[in-house]
């Protein structure tokens, strides 16, 4: 692709997720888009919107992104979304965002003023895998986990999911029929094979991780209600960034001082260092058992700080075996 196709192509996707964000925000007519569009900062070349070119344009957006947009001619031809494949996750945020983020590209001479994440750093496989998930074929991966552990999986690989800047494959491992959650990072080679595998259920994303925080998910598929209390300002944050789909207010105190809150998750890894992370802005309040292993966890750090030695547990380091925790592989 030559680097003019590629200016155009930028240019069009730069329209297409304008066009969303706008369409989201209100309904328009043609004429208010084309003015909107014509004085927007996102169009860098000022380019004026003919008639042919917007509904060309509308018809590759259903397309290539899955957003249908309509025009209710009885309300004087007012054009709005009328169905995204994206209305029942974050894809669509996902894009908006990216869009907004492609689009500092224009502000390099403020380089100095933005300062982002790191991006993820190892994407070599993911083209590949996406491929494969599309084409519904297996993958042979080798595979080394977090301990040094050296494995290799032929997998049914069904999605991938992006979390704290590391990307991972979820799919099942043809000789088991075991699900499986490795980080591409951690793939030490990859080959997509012919052979064809059948996906007899239905596995999204969203329904495979409804019960989780994080990654790392039970096999057991153990969910317990657990109770929270956050301090102020904590619970100011806690609101603002949820734990979980799950997590509800049950109780603020007179003074403010602090809030509870109920999720029902599982208790995996994930979850506990996430606790961990609110430092004593929260506490565990119930069940017991929880209660009593963060405790436990507590103090062991307080140990391991007072002493500089090992209190963690996994303390053998290649040798120790993984936990039961699907992801930490």
């Amino acid at each position: 692709m030559n680097f003019y196709k590629v200016i155009v192509m930028i240019g069009k996707y730069n329209f297409y997720l304008w066009l969303i964000e706008a369409l989201k925000r209100r309904k328009m007519t043609l004429p208010e888009i084309r003015n909107k569009w014509y004085a927007s900062s996102k169009n860098l070349d000022q380019t004026e919107l003919t008639d042919r070119t917007f509904h060309r344009y509308r018809e590759n957006i259903a397309s290539e992104l899955g957003v249908i947009i309509e025009c209710n001619k009885k309300a004087g031809n007012i054009y709005y979304i009328k169905k995204s494949i994206y209305d029942d996750s974050r894809m669509l945020d996902w894009l908006l965002s990216a869009f907004k983020i492609s689009m500092l590209g224009k502000r390099i001479h403020q380089y100095d003023v933005i300062m982002l994440e790191d991006a993820p750093q190892d994407i070599r496989y993911l083209d590949d895998i996406l491929n494969a998930i599309e084409d519904k074929v297996y993958i042979q991966v080798d595979y080394q986990s977090v301990y040094g552990q050296k494995s290799s999986y032929i997998i049914a690989p069904f999605f991938v999911r992006l979390f704290k800047q590391r990307w991972y494959i979820i799919g099942e491992e043809k000789q088991y029929s075991k699900m499986r959650i490795l980080a591409i990072e951690r793939i030490l080679s990859f080959e997509v094979l012919t052979e064809k595998f059948i996906k007899k259920d239905i596995i999204s994303p969203r329904s495979f991780f409804k019960d989780c925080y994080g990654i790392t998910k039970l096999e057991g598929n153990e969910v317990i209600t657990i109770g929270l209390r956050a301090f102020w300002p904590q619970y100011v944050f806690l609101e603002e960034r949820p734990l979980h789909h799950s997590q509800k207010m049950i109780k603020s105190s007179y003074d403010g001082e602090y809030r509870e809150y109920e999720i029902k998750v599982q208790p995996t890894f994930d979850l506990k260092q996430e606790l961990l992370n609110n430092g004593r802005g929260l506490v565990v309040l119930y069940p017991d058992s929880l209660k009593k292993e963060m405790i436990a966890t507590l103090e062991d750090m307080v140990k391991g700080y007072s002493t500089g030695k090992d209190y963690s547990g996994e303390g053998l380091g290649h040798d120790a075996l993984p936990i039961n925790d699907l992801g930490l592989q």
